[in-house]
C-alpha cells in the first residue's frame, strides 16, 4: 500500500508521535483540571485551577501550572498539600487513562 496520504501530506512516524504527544498532553490537562475542580478538597489549595500542562518529550514528566490566589506568601503550605495530593492524582490518572507508565507530576504555582 505504501505511504497513506492525508490532507496535510504523507503520514510519517514523527507526525504521528507529535500528534500523540499533543493529544496526551490535552488529555492530561482535561483530567487534572477535572480532578482539581471536583475532587481536591484541601483548603490550602482552594482557588487553584490547572492553567497549563506540559508533557516532556519522553512522556515521563508533566509540569502542571496552577493558577490561583492564596493567602500564603511562602507557598510552603501549598507545596506540602501538593506533595500529599500527588499519589492520589497519579492513581486517578492511571484509572482514567490507559498508559504504560503514569508520568511524574511537577507543579508550578502561578500567582
Amino acid at each position: 500500500m505504501g505511504n497513506r496520504k492525508f490532507a496535510d501530506g504523507p503520514r510519517t512516524e514523527s507526525s504521528v508521535a507529535g500528534h500523540r504527544h499533543q493529544r496526551l498532553q490535552e488529555l492530561l490537562h482535561e483530567e487534572l483540571a477535572a480532578l482539581f475542580r471536583d475532587d481536591v478538597e484541601d483548603p490550602s489549595l482552594d482557588g487553584f485551577a490547572v492553567r497549563a500542562v506540559v508533557l516532556s518529550v519522553d512522556y515521563r514528566n508533566v509540569r502542571v501550572h496552577l493558577a490561583g490566589d492564596s493567602p500564603s506568601t511562602s507557598g510552603l503550605s501549598e507545596a506540602r498539600a501538593l506533595a500529599r495530593l500527588t499519589p492520589f492524582l497519579r492513581a486517578r490518572l492511571a484509572e482514567s487513562l490507559d498508559l504504560k507508565r503514569v508520568p511524574e507530576l511537577h507543579f508550578v504555582l502561578d500567582r
